[in-house]
């Protein structure tokens, strides 16, 4: 059957062919040919299916579900999806199964299993999940979980395949195996599956389970990155700003920061405190660390305590320094110690000490070589 265009399936479909009618509808609801209405494509697929549509009946039935272009209606969906089911459609079974899984357990648990058995690796993918938390009274098996996992990773379910990899890398629910870990994150990976694309270039990164290849790599995680995913994007801002590409590094961590990474805010904060882009630019650098810091990220804390000690703001210094130092920040806590013993904070030599050890108890160098001073000092 040749495909149609928007036009002719609406002239068929007035004239009462309801195969044109849920073509027509399917064009409206992904904006295929058509502008985008999922309104009409719900009044049309209604129309096909009680004139004995399957294909209708079960985009209704779900639509019925979500409330996509019509109001939600679990009775409804049943009605519709249980007609499609009826004639045999796996993926409508499945979307039975979805449509009770959050009031009858058991009845969805069934439909799980029936679609499941017609192939559908959405079911099998529902209950890996189901029996990994034990949704509806089910006992919680993880190794049952693993298998249908493995089911629906075995048709090609990319989903399953990086929950089923993520298993095997910490022996959940079968023997841990960072190598199959690592083939599964690669199947999931070259599928444009951007999680598997990043988890896989960590491993590579760190030699987890598999031979370290950097190159392969930056590889992966730009190929996440490049999709959006913000860890990633960290990941490559990192690569690239060791590799002295900062204008690069930027864009990264840009786009990481825009979806609210924190760490891209504050890295963002250095390189505009820096001179890596010739000039710092303190006013941008600032309004990074506190976008950073008001996530209460405590190293952010520690850079704008040091910019207000350099404006000759002490009192604002000693109350970031403080936020970050209670986090056990070693570099803000040296601070704390070190702006007591030069008066520039009323901190008396007590807690001053007590700051500088804690410090040297987390290897900063300079609280431990201050002590060493004040310590020959008290001879």
């Amino acid at each position: 059957m040749m495909p149609m265009d928007f036009s002719e399936a609406m002239a068929k479909a007035e004239a009462g062919d309801p195969d044109a009618m849920a073509e027509a509808a399917r064009m409206l609801r992904a904006g295929d040919g058509a502008g985008k209405d999922p309104e009409r494509a719900a009044e049309l697929y209604r129309k096909a299916a009680d004139m004995g549509s399957v294909k209708a009946a079960a985009s209704l039935g779900y639509m019925l579900i979500v409330g996509e272009g019509v109001r939600a209606s679990a009775e409804e969906a049943e009605k519709y999806l249980t007609m499609a089911a009826e004639a045999g459609d796996s993926v409508s079974v499945c979307n039975l199964g979805f449509l009770f899984s959050s009031s009858d357990a058991s009845r969805a648990l069934g439909y799980y299993l029936k679609a499941a058995d017609m192939g559908s690796a959405t079911a099998m993918k529902s209950l890996g999940a189901m029996h990994s938390s034990g949704q509806g009274g089910l006992p919680i098996d993880r190794a049952k979980a693993a298998e249908w996992y493995s089911k629906a990773a075995d048709l090609g379910d990319t989903d399953s395949i990086c929950v089923l990899a993520s298993m095997y890398r910490v022996g959940d629910g079968v023997k841990q195996d960072k190598k199959k870990a690592a083939e599964l994150y690669r199947k999931a990976a070259d599928m444009g599956e951007p999680d598997a694309q990043y988890d896989l270039a960590f491993m590579l990164d760190s030699g987890e389970g598999i031979p370290e290849d950097h190159a392969e790599a930056e590889k992966y995680f730009r190929m996440s990155a490049d999709q959006g995913d913000s860890d990633a994007c960290l990941c490559m801002g990192g690569i690239l700003f060791e590799r002295g590409d900062y204008r690069a590094a930027e864009d990264y961590f840009l786009a990481a920061a825009m979806k609210g990474d924190v760490k891209a805010e504050y890295n963002l904060g250095l390189l505009y405190a820096g001179e890596y882009f010739g000039s710092p630019d303190p006013g941008k650098a600032k309004e990074w660390f506190e976008s950073a810091a008001e996530k209460d990220f405590a190293y952010a804390h520690t850079m704008l305590g040091t910019m207000d000690l350099e404006s000759g703001d002490a009192k604002s210094a000693e109350k970031r320094f403080r936020k970050a130092a209670m986090q056990g920040e070693p570099t803000a806590m040296y601070n704390l110690g070190a702006m007591g013993l030069s008066g520039q904070a009323p901190i008396d030599m007590k807690e001053s000490s007590e700051w500088l050890a804690k410090a040297a108890q987390a290897g900063y160098e300079p609280a431990y070589e201050l002590l060493m001073r004040l310590n020959a000092q008290a001879r």
